[in-house]
């Protein structure tokens, strides 16, 4: 079977702070990836009477357009790249229902391999939604092409949930791709921070760093297997 990478974020930035390096990696490999965003990532910002403002519009059209940037630094084809109008962090007032249909037709389409998404334990509500949406969407079924499900970190979110710590269970090698990554991260305009912000590039480098020490690499991205079937 060949191997094809299915990505389901909540919002555009999370898929580089949470397997940046390793879609360049696959990329590199000519291996496809698909990214599907179910949410746009800046109105949880502004109060509900700001919404329709010109000016939140068009920092939630200035997010989802940095996600075709930035995912072309990647090198992902921008036919693979799915963005998304629902407001930010409500996606818990959204039908349960019509996530887990739209995840199920990218599944049906692109006949994935693998799947990575967010941690059962992020912080933040729409991360949360979005790990139970990809879990019933992929319940077993004896033709699917699935065979790997993983979930991944995002700084700013799964690291402020001290109580239930993120459990690193598989690492990949970036040391050739954690600069790319950063690089990539940096085009999400005005999403950058400085020390100690989480979304700064000394964090971004030093929770590689600690990724990698833990895997006896220089730089590495961890991930918490959910599901494996050896077909």
């Amino acid at each position: 079977m060949s191997k094809k990478i299915l990505i389901i974020a909540a919002h555009p930035d999370d898929e580089v702070l949470g397997c940046g390096g390793t879609i360049a990696r696959y990329r590199e490999k000519n291996i496809p990836v698909r990214v599907v965003f179910l949410a746009e990532g800046v109105t949880s910002r502004y109060d509900n009477i700001e919404l329709q403002s010109d000016h939140v519009i068009n920092e939630s059209k200035r997010r989802n357009s940095n996600a075709f940037i930035a995912l072309n630094k990647l090198s992902v084809h921008p036919d693979q790249i799915f963005v998304n109008n629902r407001y930010c962090c409500r996606l818990d007032q959204v039908a349960q229902l019509d996530l887990v249909k739209e995840v199920e037709r990218h599944i049906s389409e692109w006949e994935p391999s693998c799947i990575y998404t967010h941690s059962p334990y992020d912080v933040n509500i729409d991360h949360r939604v979005v790990y139970q949406v990809v879990l019933a969407a992929i319940r077993p079924n004896k033709s699917s092409s699935l065979v790997e499900m993983y979930s991944f970190e995002v700084l700013s979110s799964t690291e402020w949930n001290t109580a239930k710590p993120f459990h690193a269970n598989v690492f990949v090698d970036v040391c050739d791709f954690i600069d790319l990554k950063i690089e990539a991260m940096k085009l999400y305009k005005g999403e950058m921070y400085s020390m100690p912000h989480s979304r700064s590039e000394e964090s971004i480098r030093s929770l590689s760093r600690y990724r990698g020490v833990q895997a006896g690499l220089e730089y590495a991205e961890a991930f918490n297997l959910i599901r494996m079937i050896d077909k």
